[in-house]
Order: C-alpha cells, then structure tokens, then sequence
C-alpha cells in the first residue's frame, strides 16, 4: 500500500514497527507536506479578502507554490521508499562476496536521492 494513501494512524504505527518502510524520509516528507500545507491554509483565508487586495497576486502565486510543494513532496514519500529496497537487498549480500562492497555503495548513494530532494523542497517551503 501507498504510504501516504494511509491514515495518520496507520502510517505512524508502521513507521514504529519493524518495517523496513517508511522511514525517516517518508516521515520528513510527511511532515514538510503538512508544513506547505499550514501555509496554503493561511494564505486560503487570506486570498479573496478586501483587506488584502493589494497583493492578491502574490497570495494565489504562494497557493500555487504550497500546493505544488505538497505534491512533491508526498511524491518523495514514495520515492524514498523505493530508493531504500535496493539497499534493503545489498545489506543481505555476503559479506565475503567481493561485489558486495560496490552494490553497497551504489545503492547507498541512490537510497540518498529522495531524502536530499526532501530536504531541499522543505527548505524551498521555508523561503
């Protein structure tokens, strides 16, 4: 199942289990998308109001960010989980097989891959 098509609930009862997904990246982006999603919400009650006519224009640009700043980032859950199982699988490689050293490295650097690309659209939602 889609990580993030589960419920608040469910979701953290996984991520406190054994399960090798999520993770730390699947809740980071949970947490920025929830984030964007605060500011989408304020800048909603502030968008249409008379008070604040002057920078109407700024206030649908940001729904525009903070909506796209969401999606990505619940798309990044996903990806993070995925970019984990091929490192999830190198960790069972012997360790006297002479490759593992290798497929461990390539797969560390792709498992790295979605949580840079989180850390990034948080960082972008901060601005």
């Amino acid at each position: 199942m889609d990580d993030m098509n589960r419920s608040c609930r469910d979701f953290t009862a996984v991520l406190a289990s054994g399960e090798p997904t999520p993770g730390g990246g699947g809740a980071a982006a949970l947490c920025g998308a929830v984030g964007a999603a605060l500011c989408g919400m304020v800048a909603s009650l502030t968008a249409g109001r008379k008070r604040y006519e002057a920078v109407e224009t700024e206030i649908q640009q940001l729904l525009k960010r903070t909506n796209a700043l969401q999606d990505e980032l619940l798309e990044q859950a996903a990806a993070d989980a995925e970019g984990f199982l091929p490192l999830r699988r190198a960790y069972g490689i012997p360790k006297d097989d002479p490759a593992r050293e290798s497929v461990m490295q390539r797969a560390a650097e792709a498992a790295c891959a979605a949580p840079l690309r989180i850390m990034e659209l948080c960082a972008d939602a901060l601005d």
